[in-house]
């Protein structure tokens, strides 16, 4: 019955994952009015001062775009996988894939907040700003602890087949 709780958990991670897509990850205004957001895929001005030349390339983002996806993909194929599963060796299978997922996971939020979001603001002399929408590095860490939850109850799910193995 909890393998339904960790397949939704796994979903719902996913789904917070697939925002990053429509929120920005923060945004930027400095002292001439320039105003540009991050998002997963790409920097965007949304307003820009006369005589002010801010250009990023979409390339910028590509590493953000590529650890997102991947961890949509395989978030989707746990939970999906969960309700199939009915062996042992599928469970391990699975909460490996989650370890590894979580590692994925891991490095795309050490990525936002190590790298993309004080870098870009270097490059344009400001520090970001987290107001509404631009919450989408806090919806980060929301689905990370969302897929740690998950994978804990799986292990804990493992522990229990394994010990009732042994009573056979």
């Amino acid at each position: 019955m909890k393998q339904r709780v960790q397949s939704v958990l796994f979903f719902l991670s996913a789904l917070v994952f697939g925002l990053l897509f429509f929120m920005p990850l923060a945004s930027y205004l400095d002292e001439y009015g320039t105003y540009l957001k991050l998002y997963v895929y790409g920097v965007h001005a949304v307003s820009v001062a006369p005589n002010v030349e801010v250009s990023f390339s979409p390339i910028y983002t590509l590493p953000l775009l590529i650890l997102t996806v991947a961890v949509i993909l395989v978030n989707f194929y746990i939970s999906m996988s969960i309700f199939r599963a009915v062996k042992l060796p599928q469970f391990v299978k699975l909460f490996k894939l989650s370890r590894i997922n979580i590692v994925l996971a891991a490095v795309l939020v050490a990525t936002i907040y190590v790298y993309y979001l004080f870098k870009t603001g270097a490059a344009i002399a400001v520090t970001p700003s987290f107001v509404w929408p631009a919450w989408g590095a806090f919806l980060t860490l929301v689905a990370f602890i969302m897929m740690l939850f998950a994978s804990s109850g799986l292990k804990k799910d493992i522990d229990k087949v394994r010990s009732v193995d042994r009573l056979r």
